[in-house]
């Protein structure tokens, strides 16, 4: 598969990396896209403290898409159900994230871009 290789501030390249395979309570998705958040933006401009180059598709959080594989114990959650949530590598064609950290989004929403973590935000700050 192809992930984003950030290789220092402001550059990045795209490589070919192995596709994940999802653990005990884990799935894969198939990502249609990632948002950019806000925390990625000192990251980006390299700081001193940043490593380089990233692992692929690192500091991609807010992705989405569709289920294509299921770990061991994942319940609620199959193959084809269209997911959106927090993950850690999703600036990628495929990511792996904790079913516990994704929630189904609804049909009616067809397939309409949606990064549900930055929703989760707000739900956090009005908590």
């Amino acid at each position: 598969m192809r992930a984003a290789v950030l290789t220092g501030a402001g550059k990045l390249k795209i490589d070919q990396v192995r596709l994940p395979e999802p653990g005990p309570g884990q799935v894969r998705i198939r990502l249609e896209g990632c948002g950019v958040c806000a925390s990625n933006l000192t990251p980006w401009e390299g700081p001193e403290w940043m490593q380089f180059p990233t692992e692929p598709g690192a500091l991609g959080h807010e992705g989405w898409g569709v289920v294509d594989a299921v770990g061991e114990g994942v319940d609620g959650l199959r193959a084809g159900d269209r997911v959106g949530g927090l993950s850690g590598h999703a600036y990628a064609q495929y990511d792996v994230a904790n079913a516990s950290e994704l929630v189904k989004i609804p049909l009616e929403l067809g397939n309409a871009p949606l990064p549900l973590e930055p929703f989760g935000c707000a739900f956090n700050i009005f908590r």
